[in-house]
């Protein structure tokens, strides 16, 4: 037990020791260059996410036969794929989401699909949730929102991820989402006191590895959809409101506790939703 929580805690805090100096040199540099600072965020946070990933699971997997052994590879697609985004916009971000969503709903099912109806709908379903969530993340709530405010949220829901994968027995899976979640939270507070924002990128690499987290969770774990589900939509509730680049420290961070309070909100029901349909494992 106590060897495990040491794993985890420094499978954790290595990756975002790393992603907080290389952010916020990066924030430094590119403070007035919002296209490059968002290409460069996010590959700095993709990076992360495949430390964590080996941290967690001890190495690569080529060619990958299972859906996690997908995640590092996805990582890095994904955050080259949001970095041509930055470049070609238009119908190119719209093309390329869809053809993401496809890809990694098929990274789940295509073993199965093989004379199977039910999986198919499983893949458009899997497809439409992920195409729709771009649409969300990148055009609505990224106009308003702030870096911090942003990434905040998306922190707060992929660390319960964490936490909730843990307790119910998924060391692996909480691990690296907890990862991700003080991986978020580092770039959060660095993106807070620079007052710049995050670009488009990184929330285009935590859609598709946050939810291939929580599809993993579901299909392979004890995490109940709805907990996933009430995860997932938690950042939503950062519709709500605008966003505030206030130079004065003080009144960013007061809208900053006022946006997170609906955040807080739906990732508290989350974990309570866990502890009562699923307790936690009796083997940590």
């Amino acid at each position: 037990m106590n060897q495990m929580v040491a794993q985890s805690l420094q499978g954790v805090g290595l990756p975002s020791l790393a992603v907080m100096i290389a952010s916020a040199v990066w924030f430094g540099v590119f403070r007035k260059h919002p296209r490059l600072r968002a290409i460069g965020t996010g590959l700095i946070f993709a990076g992360g996410i495949i430390w964590a990933y080996l941290l967690a699971f001890g190495g690569f997997a080529f060619p990958p036969r299972e859906s996690g052994q997908w995640i590092p590879y996805l990582a890095g697609a994904v955050a080259l794929v949001g970095c041509l985004q930055g470049i070609r916009l238009g119908l190119w971000r719209q093309v390329s989401n869809l053809v993401l969503s496809l890809g990694t709903a098929l990274i789940f099912f295509w073993s199965e699909i093989s004379g199977n109806r039910l999986t198919l709908v499983w893949i458009i379903g899997v497809t439409v949730v992920l195409f729709l969530s771009t649409i969300l993340l990148q055009q609505v709530i990224e106009d308003r929102c702030s870096g911090a405010e942003l990434s905040l949220g998306l922190a707060l829901s992929a660390g319960a991820g964490g936490i909730v994968s843990f307790l119910g027995g998924s060391a692996v899976l909480g691990q690296l989402s907890g990862s991700i979640g003080a991986i978020l939270g580092v770039i959060a507070v660095l993106a807070f006191f620079f007052n710049v924002t995050i670009g488009s990128v990184l929330p285009l690499v935590y859609l598709f590895i946050f939810g291939s987290l929580l599809l993993s969770g579901c299909l392979f774990a004890e995490l109940p959809w709805l907990t996933a589900v009430l995860l997932w939509i938690a950042p939503w509730g950062l519709v709500i409101g605008q966003r505030l680049d206030h130079p004065k420290i003080s009144s960013r961070a007061k809208a900053l506790v006022i946006r997170m309070l609906s955040v807080i909100a739906l990732v508290a029901i989350a974990i309570c939703s866990a502890f009562l349909l699923v307790p936690p494992s009796s083997e940590l």
